[in-house]
């Protein structure tokens, strides 16, 4: 399958909404493209050294604002991980063959669990309300939703081809953070 690219320092998932400014005239024509046409476009990792060898589909969420100029500030939501095949630059874009990642189903009972605790982490935060809208959750991804982390661990988790592995690996994360936070409110009890 052939996609165009939009490499960014910043890691798309499935579910994950991406707000971006568009001000380059070359992705004001893809957008607008991916607009008329219904069309996705990938996000892809990039820094200095390196563009990443996945990236997730997106499509266009929602426009906020059309500037006079062309610019634009619009929503995307990601769709699909896939894993890059080869890449060209066409017009200035750089045009990928890729292929999808195939998502299996796995156990629900580990998902279960780290639900759970994912909505540990987001009481311990703070993040009380609309706590029902959580429960609907069904993929690792969506467990994703208000926990910033840094791009390259994003992109570590993208990279994991199985449900049931990230699911290990965002168990470790959460019981990691919920350890700091009880210990952070202990350490706060004291204090006052």
């Amino acid at each position: 399958m052939k996609l165009k690219l939009f490499p960014l320092r910043l890691v798309a998932y499935p579910s994950k909404i991406v707000p971006l400014h568009i001000f380059e005239d070359r992705y004001k024509l893809l957008i607008n493209e991916c607009i008329s046409t219904n069309s996705e476009f990938g996000i892809i990792y990039q820094n200095d050294k390196m563009l990443a060898n996945v990236g997730c589909t997106v499509k266009v969420h929602k426009v906020l604002k059309r500037y006079k100029d062309g610019r634009m500030d619009i929503l995307t939501k990601g769709n699909s991980l896939f894993k890059l095949i080869d890449k060209q630059i066409e017009h200035e874009i750089v045009t990928a063959k890729i292929e999808l990642f195939s998502q299996s189903a796995d156990d629900l009972a580990p998902f279960e669990k780290l639900r759970d605790k994912y909505l540990q982490v987001l009481m311990s935060i703070g993040l009380s309300e609309n706590l029902d809208r959580h429960l609907l959750k069904s993929s690792s991804f969506e467990l994703l939703e208000y926990i910033d982390l840094m791009p390259e661990l994003e992109l570590e988790i993208i990279s994991i081809g199985s449900e049931q592995k990230r699911i290990e690996v965002l168990d470790n994360l959460y019981s990691e953070l919920l350890s700091k936070l009880n210990a952070s409110k202990k350490r706060n009890s004291l204090l006052n």
